[in-house]
């Protein structure tokens, strides 16, 4: 069964001493800022069920619309769990620099304010939440487009300046 990816900040997902009053078991209310929506769609990825895809993704979306390669974080969960909770998704054409990856994307759709919280709370207690370093994350990249899987020229300047 394949996973579902979606970019996260890790630290909102944890109770931490900043939200000492947080109850057990509760998410804090900013994790909710990473699952916001566009026309009640929000933007997923596939990783395959033996992960094999999990870097190339990494890298196509840690160079996505940006200036600079950052640390990457991101929950990685079973496809199934949305079943269970009457997530629809909808495979659309992704924005990455790599084309391969843009196929791998799908919109979750028809989204109310309950299913959001029904996904968050999936996130919070069967997500794989992960974080990849950037200069892991910098490998990744100068890998990827050494073996043109991402097209430097979709790059931002500033960032394709850095790399090069």
């Amino acid at each position: 069964m394949p996973f579902i990816l979606r970019k996260i900040r890790k630290a909102k997902w944890y109770k931490s001493e900043g939200v000492p009053w947080l109850a057990e078991g509760d998410l804090q209310a900013d994790a909710l800022v990473d699952l916001a929506t566009k026309g009640n769609r929000l933007s997923i990825y596939l990783v395959y069920d033996d992960r094999s895809n999990l870097e190339r993704v990494v890298a196509a979306l840690a160079t996505a619309n940006t200036d600079y390669i950052s640390d990457f974080e991101y929950a990685l969960f079973d496809l199934s769990a949305l079943e269970k909770i009457g997530i629809e998704l909808e495979k659309i054409e992704g924005e990455t620099p790599d084309a391969m990856v843009n196929s791998w994307h799908c919109d979750l759709v028809e989204l109310s304010a309950s299913k959001i919280l029904a996904l968050a709370t999936i996130i919070r207690s069967q997500a794989k939440r992960k974080r990849i370093l950037s200069r892991r994350v910098l490998e990744l990249v100068e890998s990827a487009i050494a073996s043109q899987q991402i097209d430097p020229t979709k790059l931002k300047p500033k960032l394709f300046e850095k790399i090069n």
